[in-house]
């Protein structure tokens, strides 16, 4: 049924018709719970901390004493692993 000026579903119908949605089913899905599943979204207060979405890099460790070179080289390829070009000499 319709309803309003430009023949809007009614909310049980839309209700009715949301009972069949394709909710976090894949990527394509054009409805997603927010959640750290591959085919949900994540809210926008997440951190990547593991808990409210998924880690970044997981499994990954920066390794080494700050400032020194075995620190830099296990940032350095983190970064080189989120996409970065590394262009140090």
């Amino acid at each position: 049924m319709a309803n309003g000026q430009y023949g809007r579903p009614d909310p049980i119908s839309v209700k009715e018709f949301h009972t069949f949605a394709d909710t976090d089913s894949g990527k394509e899905a054009l409805h997603h719970t927010l959640g750290i599943g591959p085919n949900q979204a994540s809210p926008g207060s997440h951190t990547h901390d593991g808990n409210d979405s998924a880690l970044v890099i997981p499994g990954t460790a920066i390794t080494g004493t700050k400032a020194t070179v075995a620190w830099a080289s296990s940032v350095n390829a983190i970064l080189v692993a989120l996409g970065a070009v590394d262009q140090s000499t």
